[in-house]
């Protein structure tokens, strides 16, 4: 009777670890695929030639794979110094302005004036941490 007890313990003490640990991980973002539908979003608004969408693809997947780490390290960090996920969050924050701020140098670098200011407008409709499109909301007016 004790050994049906405690084996049913564990399977269930198993199932419940092993069930938590792939919620964890479907939460977070996917960046690169993300990365892919912005660019190809970007490229059809914006009329990119073949050289600019490379670069763009190139900066993108950067871009991703930057706060792919970033994410991680902030997360370790959170569990070693047991500091608080407001600071964490700050931390995260500070990174991502810093690597945009390098994607979007490099993409402008390429792009002709008009196109410059057209990707002002659209980057705004990108997601800065997982990179997914939002539509933009039309104005209700009264």
């Amino acid at each position: 009777m004790k050994n049906l007890l405690l084996s049913l313990i564990c399977v269930l003490l198993v199932s419940f670890s092993f069930g938590q640990d792939k919620s964890i991980k479907a939460k977070k973002p996917a960046l690169k695929q993300n990365s892919v539908k912005a660019v190809e979003y970007l490229t059809q608004t914006l009329k990119l030639d073949p050289k600019q969408k490379a670069i763009f693809m190139k900066s993108y997947a950067e871009y991703a794979d930057n706060m792919t780490k970033a994410i991680k390290k902030t997360s370790k960090d959170s569990k070693e110094a047991a500091s608080s996920p407001a600071v964490d969050r700050k931390q995260l924050h500070k990174y991502m302005l810093r690597f945009a701020d390098e994607r979007d140098f490099v993409a402008k670098e390429c792009l002709k004036k008009k196109q410059v200011s057209k990707y002002d407008d659209l980057i705004k409709s990108i997601h800065p941490f997982t990179l997914e499109i939002r539509e933009k909301k039309k104005k209700k007016f009264s």
